[in-house]
C-alpha cells in the first residue's frame, strides 16, 4: 500500500474543487496503476459535496448556501449530499478490481473501527456504507469504478457543524420519513464529544487511523505529490470537476419525482413533456451501484414514451428498475410520473 500524505499540501485545498479533480486523477494516473492508495484531507472551509446522479436543485438550500458563503461541488462517486467543513476527516482508498458489482465496504472500514474502539467509540457499520454510534450516523462512504480501478471514500464528522448541514441540505420528505427522522442534525452526530482523551484532536485521530492501516500494512510506503501532479489536478478542476455544467447539470425540468427504497436509496427522475411524451430525461439519487451505463441506458428507453402509466411501468421493468431498487418500483415510479403531470394540468 501507498500512502500519499497530504500535510504539506492544504493550500491546494482551498478550492473546494480540488478534493474531487484529485480522487479522479488518482483512480487514472498511470504511475499508481496496480498500487493500493490511501490519503486524508481536510477541506479548508464548509462546503456541500453532491452525489454523482443528485438533483442540486432538490438537495440545497440555495439562499442559505449563498448566504453563508459555502462551497458547492460534486463528486464522481454515487451516494447522497454532505456537508463538510474544516473539523471533518475525509478517506479515500483507492485499489484494483473487476466489474465491482457489490461494493466491499467492510474490508476498508475495518482500520478505521480499529481507532475508533481505541478511543472508547464502539462504532458500527450500518446498512452498506454507513458508520454509526448509538444509533447516529458519523460517516457515509461513496464508491467509485473507473475501469479497473475501484474508490472507496468516506467522511468522517469529528466537530462538524451540524446546524448548518440541517439548514443547507434538503434530503426528501420520504427518505427522512424512511428513517423515523425529522432532519439531518437529527441523524447524524460527531465524534468529538464521546472521545475522553483530553485535547484529542482531528489529526490526532488520522494518525490513529494510520496507525492500524500500518499494523494491516507492515510494508506501507509514503510520498508527496509533486508539483507537475498537482498542475494536473488543478487542470482536471478547471475543465470537467469545477465547471456548472458538471455541479449543476443540464438545468431545471418542469418535472421532478422520487421515491425512497429502504437499505438501497433514494431514485428520482426529471422531465419535461412534449407533445404527452417524456422529453429531457435525467436520472437522479443516491444510488451507490447505479453507473453512468445504466442511468444513460435508463434515460434513453424513457426519452419519447407516453405519460401512460402502463408503458412507463412496462418500460422501467424491462430496463431491470425493480432489481436495481426493489420489487414494485416500477409500478411506483410510473404512477408518480403521471400523476405529477396529470396535477400539473389540472
Amino acid at each position: 500500500m501507498l500512502y500519499i500524505d497530504m500535510s504539506d499540501d492544504e493550500d491546494y485545498f482551498k478550492d473546494p474543487v480540488i478534493p474531487e479533480a484529485l480522487s479522479v486523477y488518482l483512480q487514472k494516473a498511470p504511475q499508481f496503476q496496480g498500487q493500493e492508495l490511501l490519503y486524508f484531507y481536510h477541506p479548508m472551509g464548509p462546503v456541500v459535496i453532491l452525489g454523482h446522479y443528485q438533483d442540486v436543485y432538490h438537495e440545497v438550500n440555495f439562499p442559505y448556501l449563498r448566504e453563508h458563503q459555502i462551497g458547492l461541488v460534486r463528486r464522481n462517486p454515487g451516494g447522497g449530499a454532505v456537508f463538510v467543513d474544516p473539523d471533518d476527516l475525509t478517506f479515500v482508498y483507492i485499489d484494483t478490481a473487476q466489474k465491482v458489482k457489490t461494493p466491499k465496504f467492510s474490508h476498508y472500514i475495518q482500520p478505521i473501527l480499529a481507532a475508533l474502539h481505541e478511543v472508547g467509540i464502539d462504532a458500527k457499520q450500518t446498512g452498506r456504507n454507513d458508520l454509526t454510534y448509538q444509533g447516529k450516523k458519523f460517516s457515509g462512504m461513496a464508491f467509485a469504478q473507473i475501469e479497473d480501478r475501484v474508490l472507496y471514500g468516506g467522511t468522517l464528522m469529528f466537530d462538524v457543524d451540524t446546524a448548518t448541514a440541517n439548514a443547507v441540505l434538503t434530503p426528501s420528505k420520504s427518505k427522512l420519513a424512511d428513517k423515523g427522522i425529522k432532519s439531518v442534525r437529527s441523524r447524524v452526530t460527531n465524534l468529538k464529544p464521546y472521545i475522553k482523551q483530553a485535547g484529542f484532536t482531528r489529526d490526532d485521530l488520522q494518525r490513529l487511523i494510520l496507525k492500524h492501516v500500518r499494523a494491516l500494512n507492515p510494508d506501507l510506503q509514503m510520498r508527496h505529490l509533486t508539483t507537475a501532479e498537482w498542475d494536473t489536478i488543478k487542470e482536471l478542476a478547471r475543465t470537467k470537476l469545477g465547471t456548472h455544467k458538471w455541479i449543476y447539470g443540464s438545468g431545471l425540468t418542469d418535472y421532478y419525482v422520487d421515491a425512497y427504497f429502504h437499505g438501497v436509496g433514494s431514485f428520482g427522475l426529471g422531465f419535461n413533456v412534449r407533445d404527452n411524451q417524456l422529453a429531457d430525461v435525467k436520472i437522479h439519487g443516491d444510488l451507490i451501484s447505479m453507473n453512468q451505463a445504466t442511468a444513460d441506458q435508463l434515460e434513453k428507453r424513457l426519452m419519447g414514451q407516453p405519460v401512460n402509466r402502463d408503458t412507463l411501468q412496462d418500460t422501467l421493468a424491462a430496463a431491470g428498475l425493480d432489481n436495481l431498487l426493489a420489487a414494485g418500483a416500477s409500478e411506483e415510479i410510473a404512477g408518480k410520473v403521471v400523476e405529477a403531470v396529470t396535477s400539473h394540468d389540472n
